[in-house]
């Protein structure tokens, strides 16, 4: 069993992202709400190193009185992330999912951060079906993707990805990443489920055919 995968992204007209830009730059404030709420829906939110190096995100949750604090997870085969990370430093708990590829001596440095737990699954990279399972496990029964680059690709191409939301910025961007950058091995087919618009900004969502 594994949970449910909401994947939550950003693009400009163009298809593209900008590394490091912040929420308020970026999002109008009805979305930067809408993605708090959305995090304070699920039982852990997930990243991929790549986007904790570049953006140093919190991946902060303004939860409702009552609600439930999500997991952090940060997919980091090789254990590359600063130990100084803001999202380390966050209140709630953590996971930091590495492969057996991960230095030791960069664990050893990461074992006294507090509600920091550690989780080793695959040689070389982490192996996101039986981490998927051990989260389940846990209790994580939907769980939101967030980010760009390989992971996503990864989620994709392994058909783990249930819904989407993307929100499309009033911007031609130029410069930057794709958000869907690397070339995806399989067709992927949606049913729009829903459209929202705040002001210039329009979320599209959908729900992935399986």
């Amino acid at each position: 069993m594994r949970p449910k995968v909401i994947f939550n992204s950003a693009m400009g007209l163009d298809g593209r992202v900008k590394d490091g830009i912040e929420d308020e730059e970026f999002l109008s404030r009805l979305d930067r709400y809408r993605v708090h709420e959305l995090r304070g829906s699920v039982d852990a939110v997930m990243v991929d190193v790549d986007t904790i190096l570049s953006e140093d995100l919190e991946l902060g949750v303004r939860i409702p009185e009552g609600g439930k604090e999500p997991y952090r997870i940060i997919v980091d085969a090789r254990a590359e992330i600063r130990v100084d990370a803001k999202i380390l430093s966050e209140n709630g708990k953590k996971i930091l999912a590495i492969s057996k590829e991960a230095p030791q001596k960069k664990l050893e440095k990461l074992e006294g951060i507090e509600h920091l737990e550690v989780m080793t699954s695959g040689e070389f990279a982490v192996n996101l079906d039986e981490l998927l399972d051990r989260l389940y496990d846990r209790g994580i029964r939907m769980l939101l993707l967030e980010g760009a680059g390989s992971l996503v690709k990864r989620m994709l191409n392994e058909g783990y990805v249930d819904e989407l939301y993307v929100t499309i910025i009033p911007t031609i961007i130029g410069k930057g990443k794709e958000l869907f950058e690397k070339t995806l091995e399989n067709e992927i087919k949606l049913d729009l489920d829903g459209i929202l618009q705040y002001g210039d900004q329009v979320v599209l969502h959908y729900l992935v055919k399986k």
